[in-house]
């Protein structure tokens, strides 16, 4: 196939994210499609990384909700200049989160300015966008069930309220982008990846 595409997963922490991006890998590959990039946000080249080391583990000292943005664009940009520009047009992409998160965490979470957002991402020149959106919806007491509580990262310690708003955001901006798939991920993993597997068929006209 000639063709690629640019696919992201989304969804609030726990909500099974790392398992359908596996996941998708393989039904690409079974597809015969093995020209697949994997990512993940933050990370994924080696200064990226550190920032996401920063971004998720940092304590002992005041971290704004400023210093997490700017750290996040930072890492996004790495990224861009890396991984997803070079390859945009010759490989398939497959995206562990991507900038729907910045908007559900920082904007919907965090309560930041929405034009702070728009300006870095301006400021970055990020005017790439991804084909398809898969969104795993989840209900937050679920998902924070399935993380276990000794390996929790900075972000995974936030209040239930917390990933509640978050998650009204992502269904908010869902409803307004025909590219955003909202799948049911309160369901067995089984279910969730025959949605999942419907959303990628249709994607490559199967």
């Amino acid at each position: 196939m000639k063709y690629t595409k640019f696919i992201v997963v989304e969804g609030i922490n726990g909500s099974g994210k790392s398992t359908i991006c596996n996941y998708i890998l393989k039904l690409l590959n079974k597809l015969h499609i093995y020209n697949v990039i994997k990512i993940h946000e933050p990370g994924s080249t080696p200064v990226a990384e550190k920032l996401r080391n920063i971004i998720k583990f940092s304590t002992g000292e005041i971290f704004s909700y400023k210093t997490e943005l700017l750290l996040i664009y930072a890492a996004r940009l790495q990224l861009l200049d890396n991984i997803i520009r070079p390859n945009i047009n010759k490989n398939w992409i497959l995206s562990d989160r991507y900038d729907l998160s910045t908007y559900a965490y920082q904007i919907g979470g965090r309560g930041l300015n929405k034009n702070h957002v728009i300006f870095l991402q301006k400021f970055i020149n990020n005017n790439i966008r991804p084909n398809i959106t898969i969104y795993l919806d989840v209900n937050p007491v679920i998902a924070l069930q399935r993380i276990d509580s000794n390996l929790e990262d900075r972000i995974e310690k936030e209040s239930i309220n917390f990933f509640s708003k978050v998650r009204c955001f992502y269904i908010k901006m869902a409803k307004k982008d025909k590219t955003i798939k909202m799948v049911n991920a309160n369901k067995n993993l089984k279910d969730v990846k025959f949605s999942v597997k419907n959303i990628i068929n249709k994607l490559i006209n199967i």
